[in-house]
This record gives C-alpha cells, structure tokens and sequence, in this order.
C-alpha cells in the first residue's frame, strides 16, 4: 500500500497559489483534509475533496473551510 504524505495547506502570496508539502497545486487536484463534522460529535476526520479556484481558493463540498491551514494528505 503506499503510503500518503500529509502536511499543512498554505497560501504563497507570491505565486497566487495553494502549497502542498512545498509543492503547488493546481485546480482540480483531489486531496484528502481532516476536518471537524459537527454531525459526528465534532470528531476529526479524511474527507475527500479537490482544490478549485473561484474568487479565492476553495474545497470543492467543504464550504465554510478556511483552506489554508488545513491538514492534508495525498
């Protein structure tokens, strides 16, 4: 099984791009985030989803989400 690096997502000013374990991604790229669902007790866990870019940066069925900061794995 191979194993999924996770790191932190964050926003280069510089390049107008989401970074990904010192990488950057582009739209349409599928990713899995680890959040808080308030329908399962607020428990951390993976959702899949794919980086968009409308106005802003966004995941794609996570509305609410502020992307940078968020833990990731690919």
């Amino acid at each position: 099984m191979e194993e999924k690096r996770i790191s932190q997502l964050r926003y280069d000013p510089e390049s107008d791009r989401m970074i990904f374990d010192g990488r950057e991604l582009h739209c349409g790229e599928c990713l899995e985030v680890l959040v808080c669902n308030g329908l399962n007790g607020d428990k951390p866990e993976w959702v899949a989803t794919r980086i968009e870019y409308g106005e802003d940066w966004y995941l794609e069925g996570l509305l609410g989400y502020q992307v940078s900061g968020l833990f990731a794995r690919m």
